[in-house]
């Protein structure tokens, strides 16, 4: 759907739940538990919080912990959840929102003073203390996994960006020109832009982001760690001045949220939808690989399920990656190609995400092979340098593999096997990030030994 779509359809949902309009409390409760369970599992789960959604629901409703589990990992569950209860709070209070509260908020979130490790821009290990409710003292880039530093803003600058993040926020609220979800969804990314706290800025990001929301009538939003690769490469694509992508994302999350409410607010239960659903996706799962087991051969199903399993995350992963290159380079190109009987044909766009849904489509029919390339050219310190690189499934009549492609301007081209198997061949997301790692990392040896190079020549 596109954004328009989205919001045309989340704003049919809130009306049907104004129509059922007023729910039972117990019916109320029941929905309430079920987005704070999820919110407070999934938030923090985005962020590398160990526990379960079991262990978080018996930790916030029993209080039951599981022994070498994180003693910080159930303080952030245990903040998260208070400070869900303030924004409640907040939103049946009517006022209007403040820097002191998202101080406040933060103070809540974050339980007590700590310290973390960290690097500093030099490259240097040091320690660092995380102060609740205080803006940063040090700066807090952030290394990717390519060893090159993602900036925010500085420590200097982030009261003044705070206080026009806040203006603009305020200003758009009184006129009353931007629907809940465009107004929240921009509220969201340049929060994240500035990152004005020393930690827990993603998981404040989607509590104020969700506060908007719930100010307007709207239910909270649940980014899940299943898509968390997908919500990350939409802020990436936000960086370069495609925010619609990252609105239509979380409004895309909105309408799921909607969904769960009617059903709840009709009495229907949502536990046993949602266990249902996993025990039908199961069911498809293991009904599948008995089939694959029998030695089936290519066809358009197995095609799909390989690359929207398989192929898909992890060019989403390669791609949040990658994108973060194009800064050193004055001209990018991605494009696409899928063999069908042994001709070649192209798919340009600008936009990753856009790709891959059209590669997407294109997987349910019988391919020989699908690639996605990458280019970089016109490097700024050395405008002959470029980088060519590519990564291709192969849809063999029983096995398939994945390879990668690239060179520059000064190597020969390099090709590498990452993967192959049978079309049964199942991959967990740890996998997946081991295999996009080595690539990553070997684009960024390349760029930086180009520096490295025009520095000395310069």
């Amino acid at each position: 759907m596109n954004l328009i779509d989205v919001i045309n359809k989340a704003d049919q949902l809130k009306a049907e739940i104004d129509a059922l309009r007023p729910i039972s409390s117990e019916q109320e409760m029941r929905i309430i538990q079920k987005f704070r369970l999820d919110w407070n599992y999934h938030s923090n789960a985005i962020e590398g919080n160990t526990l379960s959604l079991g262990e978080t629901r018996a930790f916030l409703l029993h209080g039951v912990t599981a022994k070498g589990k994180p003693f910080r990992d159930y303080l952030d569950i245990k903040g998260h959840n208070e400070a869900i209860t303030y924004l409640e709070d907040f939103v049946n209070g009517q006022q209007p929102l403040t820097e002191a509260h998202l101080r406040e908020i933060h103070t809540i979130l974050m339980v007590e003073p700590y310290e973390v490790k960290a690097i500093t821009p030099d490259g240097l290990q040091t320690r660092r203390k995380i102060i609740p409710g205080q803006y940063k003292t040090m700066p807090n880039h952030v290394r990717t996994s390519t060893g090159a530093f993602h900036y925010y803003a500085t420590p200097e600058e982030t009261p003044a960006k705070m206080g026009d993040l806040m203006q603009w926020y305020r200003r758009s609220q009184e006129k009353g020109d931007l629907h809940p979800l465009i107004l929240a969804g921009t509220f969201h990314y340049r929060f994240v832009s500035i990152h004005p706290f020393d930690d827990g800025n993603g998981r404040m990001a989607r509590l104020l982001m969700n506060l908007i929301l719930m100010q307007a009538g709207y239910v909270p939003v649940i980014i899940r760690i299943a898509t968390r690769e997908e919500y990350l490469l939409a802020l990436e694509e936000a960086d370069v001045g495609e925010l619609e992508e990252f609105i239509t994302l979380i409004g895309e999350e909105l309408i799921q949220s909607l969904d769960l409410y009617v059903r709840g607010a009709r009495g229907e239960s949502i536990e046993e939808l949602d266990d249902i659903d996993k025990k039908i996706a199961l069911l498809q799962r293991r009904l599948e690989i008995e089939q694959f087991s029998h030695g089936v051969e290519k066809n358009p199903k197995a095609q799909e399920r390989l690359f929207n399993e398989v192929f898909r995350p992890l060019l989403a992963k390669v791609f949040a990656r990658f994108s973060k290159f194009e800064k050193f380079f004055n001209q990018s190109e991605c494009l696409a190609f899928y063999t069908i009987g042994g001709q070649r044909h192209p798919i340009r766009s600008q936009k990753p995400s856009a790709l891959l849904e059209k590669l997407s489509d294109m997987s349910k029919s019988v391919l020989d092979g699908i690639e996605v390339r990458y280019d970089l050219f016109n490097f700024l310190k050395n405008t002959n340098y470029y980088i060519y690189f590519s990564i291709s499934l192969a849809f063999g009549e029983s096995e398939f593999t994945i390879s990668c492609n690239w060179h520059d301007s000064t190597h020969q081209p390099r090709y590498q096997v990452l993967t192959n198997g049978p079309y049964d061949r199942i991959y967990t997301d740890e996998e997946l990030s081991e295999i996009a790692f080595p690539i990553i990392e070997q684009i960024y040896t390349l760029i930086e030994t180009q520096a490295n190079i025009t520095q000395t020549n310069s």
